[in-house]
C-alpha cells in the first residue's frame, strides 16, 4: 500500500461501488452465467438494501442484492433476488453467511403478506491469492460420522462462484470496451500486479466519468506493492485519451489521503485516551467520560457496556473493527491496546 494513503478494505469497497451499478451486473450476469441472463429481464434490475438487525444489535450486510423479473412475466412475485458476496480470502463457513443472508430475505418475504416467496441466488466474487473453491453446507458436514443418515436433514444450497484471479488476461481482453471490464481487470490481476500496470491504459479506457475514474484509481493506490511515486510514474509513462483527467483525480486523492491521515492520528489518540481515563478514572460515568475524552455518547456507552461483560475478546474486536477501522496500527501500538485492554477487563 502506498506510504501516505489507507484504505480500508479496497477490494469490498470497490467491489459493492461496482456492483451498485446495473449495467455492470448486466455484463456480469451475460459474461458468466448467460443461462440465468437468458430468462431474466435485466432492464427490471432494481437494487435492494441488505441491511439488517440481528438479535445481538449488530448490523450485518450482504454485499450486493438485486431483485429482478424473469423473462416475460409481468407480477411482482415472478422476481428472484441476487446477492453478491465478496470474498479476498479464503472463507470455510462462507456457506453459513451467504445461508443466513438468504434465510433473512426469505423471512422478509414472508412478513410481506402480498408477497410471494421469490428465488434467492447466491453469487460469490472471490479475487484472493489462493486457490479456493466454497464448501456447501452438505459438503462441511460430510466427514461427520453419522452423515449418511443425517444428509437428507442437512438444508443445502450452491453457490454461482467467480474466481476472478483464475482469468487470464486474454479472456478479459476479450471483453467489450466497458466499465465492466476495468473492474473485472482491475481486480483480477488483485495479486499480479505487474499486469494491472501492464493494461493500465486499457483498465483506464473503460471509465467513463469522473466518478469511476476515482473508484478505479482509489482501488488501484489501495491494493498497490507500489509508492505513490512510482505510480505516479507509472500514469506518466502510459499514453491513453484520459490522462489528464486520472492524473488529477490522482493526485486528489494523495492530498485527501494525507489530510485525512493526519485526523485519523488524532481520532486514533482520542481511542487510546478513552481506554487510559477509563482505567484511570474508573467512576467516572458515561456524560463525564463522554466529555474528558469528546468522544461521542453512543461510543462511550457501546465501549462501557462491552468493558463491563469482562469479555477481552469482544472489547477489543470491537476497538479495532469499529472504532479503529481504517486506522493503521503498528507494533507497539497493538502491544499497548492489548495491555489496556487486559487492565480494563481485570478492572
Amino acid at each position: 500500500m502506498p506510504q501516505n494513503l489507507n484504505i480500508h478494505q479496497p477490494d469490498d469497497r470497490f467491489f459493492k461501488s461496482a456492483m451498485s451499478d446495473p449495467d455492470v451486473v448486466k455484463a456480469y450476469l451475460e459474461h458468466f452465467y448467460p443461462k440465468i441472463a437468458a430468462i431474466a429481464d435485466l432492464a427490471s434490475l432494481k437494487l435492494q438494501n441488505g441491511v439488517s438487525l440481528r438479535p445481538n444489535l449488530k448490523r450485518f450486510e450482504a454485499d450486493v442484492i438485486y431483485r429482478c423479473r424473469f423473462q416475460g412475466e409481468a407480477d411482482d412475485h415472478f422476481y428472484f433476488c441476487l446477492l453478491f458476496e465478496h470474498k479476498s480470502k479464503p472463507d470455510k463457513y462462507v456457506a453459513v453467511q451467504v445461508g443466513l443472508y438468504i434465510m433473512e430475505l426469505l423471512s422478509s418475504m414472508v412478513k410481506k403478506q402480498d408477497r410471494e416467496l421469490e428465488p434467492v441466488l447466491p453469487l460469490i466474487f472471490y479475487n484472493g491469492k489462493e486457490k479456493w473453491m466454497p464448501q456447501t453446507l452438505g459438503e462441511l458436514f460430510q466427514g461427520h460420522p453419522h452423515y449418511a443418515a443425517l444428509e437428507p436433514y442437512i438444508p443445502d444450497f450452491r453457490f454461482l462462484f467467480q474466481d476472478a484471479t483464475r482469468l487470464s488476461p486474454a479472456a478479459l481482453l476479450q471483453l467489450d470496451l466497458s466499465y465492466f471490464r476495468s473492474v473485472l481487470m482491475s481486480m483480477a490481476f488483485r495479486h499480479r500486479q505487474h499486469l494491472i500496470f501492464k493494461y493500465l491504459q486499457l483498465i483506464f479506457e473503460g471509465t467513463d466519468g469522473k466518478e469511476k475514474i476515482i473508484a478505479v484509481t482509489t482501488y488501484i493506490l489501495g491494493v498497490a506493492e507500489r509508492s505513490e511515486a512510482e505510480f505516479l510514474k507509472q500514469i506518466k509513462d502510459t499514453t491513453f485519451t484520459i490522462k489528464p483527467e486520472v492524473m488529477s483525480t490522482l493526485e486528489q486523492i494523495l492530498e485527501r489521503g494525507r489530510r485525512e491521515g493526519l485526523d485519523k492520528g488524532i481520532y486514533k489518540k482520542s481511542i487510546f485516551n478513552l481506554l487510559k481515563t477509563a482505567i484511570r478514572f474508573p467512576t467516572l460515568n458515561l456524560e463525564e467520560l463522554s466529555d474528558f475524552t469528546e468522544l461521542d455518547l453512543e461510543t462511550v456507552q457501546t465501549f462501557l457496556s462491552l468493558q463491563s461483560q469482562g469479555d477481552a475478546a469482544a472489547l477489543r474486536k470491537y476497538v479495532l473493527e469499529d472504532l479503529l477501522a481504517g486506522i493503521p496500527l503498528n507494533t507497539e501500538d497493538e502491544e499497548k491496546l492489548d495491555r489496556l485492554i487486559e487492565q480494563l477487563v481485570v478492572a
